[in-house]
């Protein structure tokens, strides 16, 4: 087995940030949505193993003392402890420890039962039967599109776990179903249970936690609870004002532009922003932008030298400094 921190390509020395965007790389390298070969999927394998062992502070300083051995299921530390410190038998003993001898009556049974689970002695073990360990979390960031995350749904996540068949080792690729509660923000983190590392020892499996990212749309703006939307309006509606129809994410509405409506005139709806995790919904500020014709013409130049000629005063008379 190679060496976890060669996998991630990272020091012995490095700290949980570094490990944390060493795996990051890779995992976006070789992610199978992204490059599907099967030389990528064998190292996103590979870099999510090293990754859910290194970037598990207890795990880390495990395997960093007992090497591949503390990878074992059902693994006991302080039994190996305890029996490198009674020796190896001039280096013939278990892997991964030395010393000068065993003590008398020492048992491999029980030493081999008591550090890997087992019970030793035909299951029953000196010591009653081990504590099972819960398996550890996985965490990772899931991209979400705004209109997801304001009213809520289901997003598919293709996602590299251990495999939790019996005698069986290695990961596999897994898709998970994750429900998007609505108005999720941006860094909040969903929790699916139960879906993480495998236990140990007949432990429960740990979670997957989930810290959102919400991708920005190419029209809405949100603002904590409150949402901002353009609104392009005629040059005839900003001046004479009247009804229009305005899509938001929770319908379509209608609503009343004033007469004579600069750009960047702003109308509120109440109720209309995010909606959610618990608190009254915020509103939707309508941000009104008068639009010229796209398509220039003769009448409209004339028409705009018209327009021109009514205006009392420079419109740019204010632009001191």
């Amino acid at each position: 087995m190679r060496d976890l921190y060669e996998i991630l390509g990272v020091p012995k020395t490095a700290d949980q940030d570094t490990i944390k965007k060493a795996f990051k790389k890779l995992a976006r390298e070789n992610h199978p949505d992204k490059n599907p070969t099967k030389e990528a999927e064998a190292r996103f394998k590979e870099a999510n193993a090293a990754n859910s062992v290194l970037g598990d502070e207890e795990k880390r300083k495990l395997y960093d003392e007992f090497g591949e051995q503390s990878l074992r299921p059902g693994f006991n530390a302080e039994q190996a402890r305890a029996y490198g410190r009674m020796g190896g038998g001039g280096g013939q003993g278990f892997p991964g420890f030395g010393g000068q001898g065993f003590s008398e009556g020492f048992s491999f049974e029980d030493l081999f039962g008591d550090i890997y689970g087992g019970g030793g002695r035909g299951g029953r073990g000196r010591r009653g039967p081990p504590q099972g360990r819960r398996g550890a979390d996985m965490r990772s960031e899931i991209d979400v599109e705004l209109l997801t995350a304001l009213r809520g749904g289901e997003i598919s996540l293709r996602v590299s776990r251990p495999t939790s068949a019996p005698g069986e080792y290695g990961d596999e690729i897994t898709t998970l179903k994750v429900q998007v509660p609505e108005g999720v923000d941006d860094g909040q983190v969903i929790r699916l249970r139960g879906k993480g590392h495998p236990g140990m020892g007949g432990g429960p499996p740990g979670d997957v936690l989930l810290e959102v990212k919400v991708l920005p749309h190419p029209l809405l703006r949100r603002k904590d609870r409150d949402l901002e939307l353009d609104v392009p309006i005629t040059i005839g509606e900003a001046v004479n004002g009247g009804k229009i129809t305005v899509p938001t994410p929770w319908g379509a509405v209608n609503v009343t532009v004033p007469p004579m409506s600069r750009n960047g005139s702003r109308l509120r709806l109440r109720g209309k922003g995010v909606h959610g995790a618990g608190k009254d919904p915020g509103d939707l500020t309508l941000v009104l932008r008068p639009t010229p014709p796209s398509a220039p013409s003769d009448k409209a130049r004339e028409l705009a030298a018209e327009f021109d000629a009514l205006y009392d005063k420079d419109v740019r008379a204010d632009l001191g400094f």
